[in-house]
């Protein structure tokens, strides 16, 4: 039904992970909220991979939890198999992944969604945003409706001028197989002054579970225990029920085939030229970039609990459907594989991120936000941190209210963000521990008590919440102060919590996840001071702010790269300029004395 004269605070254009979030934060903070989507009953479908985490994207799946996002809770209750991984290293890259119910997870959001107050539904397309003066007005839908707002936050992922490439053809306009493209936005966000370029990505087969044999491959089990993304205290399901994976490899065989039929490789045939993920290649992608290995790992993952679709992943492939087939029946259990569906690989339009600012607005439109895919990211993790945190600007800038922006010492969202504003991007980005240069401080295990107190103060979690948190700190404040001699035992680098408890049966009870994180402090307690004290020291070296007045294009001595990317980004402080990517210390120094000089003539 067209839409007249109706006027929202916030309008969200999609509704894949970041925009599911940033509908959900944007209606709880109080802000009318219209999120329109083509087909309402598709949100959050987990397209591509059954999985949620991992280390750096499992980080963000939790400080989406402790801020009050829905991705954690949600992801729990969809969960079929969970892991923590890298459990032997340290734990700056100890992370959970979870294999989800790709159906259960998308029934359970649109739950939420609909159960949000403050929150309506539109299904159409979004054909233009509309602005004067360049302050966001509202959007125009297929249907020829005019929709008034204060703010909009477009998430399309990869539906904007998206084609699905099989082989040696496009198969068709779409971001997805089951679905279409968007097209007329990407050149509506053009008039409006922003510049978009394409990137690549892909998906792999899927397979008929009952044509797999699993007697030859090796069983891929969670963990058992108690974690989750929302309560780590507690145990999702038990052990005996979670869902296996299982892995194979491929072998010289499969190599050869593709390699004698490269030609035929949409990224070797001339119809890609985009670049993909290099964190997530296509399997044709690793065979030709790595000839010396004779094997790669293919794990097959299950969808659903009782679902007969398993995923094959590690086999990316684009290939002509008869040639996908060949390929994938020589890999050792998949022999007899029958497929549900055939990979593709979809390129689509997106918008480089310097064009946006740290809290996800548009620096030519006011009141426009962009997140996802569509900022040159990779994967629900990182989609769902954008959306979430455009929700919350967005709906704060139409109360008044100044933007969340999380520093890169606080969270990983914080590092993401950071990234994507500063860093020049040729491939899409995704989220790893190595990104965050205080990791040691940023971990899996602490997010609650890194940021429930900021969702608290956003609005975002409830006072329940906020005082769980508050007593496992104090519960981990008062066990760490009763080790005593305990403390240094446990800080020799061989010693657990459970030797402890044999060596010490005196030791106080407390919760499973009250003594991981004390065994972690009294071991590393070290390494976190020192890092927590070097991040103090660059934040406040570089938390000078810039002055407004300041003009790079007329700045004397400044390289022409470092000249470019300064008026490009336009850093709020010295520190984000000493951050963007082709800036030298030289560089910097000169653009400090010339702040320092505007600064003068302000106050003069």
């Amino acid at each position: 039904m067209k839409q007249e004269n109706k006027a929202y605070d916030v309008i969200i254009i999609g509704a894949g992970h970041a925009g599911c979030e940033a509908a959900i934060a944007s209606a709880k903070l109080g802000s009318l909220t219209l999120l329109i989507t083509t087909t309402l009953a598709k949100v959050a479908t987990l397209p591509c991979n059954p999985s949620i985490g991992g280390p750096g994207k499992g980080h963000l799946v939790r400080e989406i939890g402790a801020l009050g996002g829905v991705m954690a809770k949600i992801a729990d209750a969809s969960s079929i198999q969970i892991k923590e991984l890298n459990t032997s290293k340290g734990p700056a890259v100890r992370a959970y992944r979870a294999q989800i119910e790709q159906d259960t997870y998308n029934i359970r959001m649109l739950a939420e969604l609909k159960s949000t107050p403050n929150l309506e539904f539109y299904e159409d397309e979004v054909k233009e945003v509309l602005a004067e003066n360049e302050i966001i007005t509202g959007v125009k839908t297929g249907d020829g409706s005019v929709i008034q707002c204060k703010a909009a936050i477009v998430c399309t992922g990869t539906f904007m001028n998206g084609d699905i490439i099989v082989g040696t053809r496009i198969v068709r306009k779409g971001g997805r197989i089951d679905e279409g493209a968007s097209i007329g936005l990407t050149q509506s966000l053009n008039k409006l002054g922003l510049e978009h370029g394409r990137l690549k990505t892909g998906t792999p087969p899927r397979i008929d579970k009952a044509s797999i044999d699993f007697s030859i491959m090796q069983e891929e089990v969670g963990t058992a225990g108690p974690i989750s993304f929302s309560y780590p205290s507690t145990e999702l399901m038990d052990f005996g029920t979670q869902v296996p994976c299982y892995l194979t490899y491929t072998n010289p065989e499969t190599h050869k085939m593709i390699m004698d039929n490269l030609h035929l490789a949409p990224n070797y045939n001339g119809m890609i030229n985009e670049r993909a993920p290099r964190s997530c290649p296509s399997l044709d992608r690793k065979v030709h970039n790595f000839p010396d290995r004779d094997r790669h790992p293919i794990f097959i993952e299950p969808t659903g609990r009782d679902s007969a679709k398993m995923y094959i992943q590690g086999g990316s492939l684009a290939f002509d459907e008869e040639l996908q087939e060949k390929i994938i029946r020589t890999i050792k259990g998949l022999e007899n594989a029958k497929f549900l569906s055939h990979g593709y690989a979809v390129v689509y339009d997106y918008f480089p991120p310097h064009q946006i600012k740290m809290s996800l607005e548009t620096k030519k439109i006011q009141g426009l936000y962009l997140a996802g895919q569509m900022n040159g990211t990779t994967g629900y993790e990182e989609a769902a941190a954008q959306g979430l945190m455009a929700g919350i600007n967005a709906s704060r800038q139409t109360q008044g209210k100044e933007p969340i922006i999380l520093a890169r010492d606080q969270a990983y969202i914080g590092v993401l963000m950071d990234d994507l504003v500063t860093k020049i991007h040729v491939e899409p980005y995704r989220m790893f521990t190595s990104r965050a240069e205080y990791r040691l401080l940023l971990r899996n295990d602490n997010a609650d008590l890194r940021l429930t107190k900021t969702g608290h103060e956003i609005g975002l979690i409830d006072d329940t919440k906020l005082a769980a948190v508050q007593k496992k700190q104090a519960d981990l404040n008062t066990f760490i102060a009763q080790l005593g001699p305990v403390a240094k035992y446990l800080s020799h680098p061989h010693n657990t919590m459970a030797q402890a408890r044999v060596e010490f049966p005196d030791l106080p009870a407390a919760s499973h996840e009250v003594e991981e994180q004390a065994e972690l402090e009294v071991k590393y307690r070290g390494y976190f001071k020192k890092q927590a004290k070097l991040a103090a020291k660059i934040a406040s070296e570089g938390s000078l702010r810039l002055a407004n007045s300041l003009d790079y294009s007329a700045i004397k001595g400044l390289r022409n790269e470092a000249r470019a990317r300064l008026l490009e980004v336009k850093p709020d402080t010295i520190g984000q300029a000493g951050r963007i990517q082709g800036v030298t210390p030289a560089d910097l120094s000169i653009v400090m004395i010339a702040n320092h000089k505007a600064v003068s003539v302000k106050h003069s």
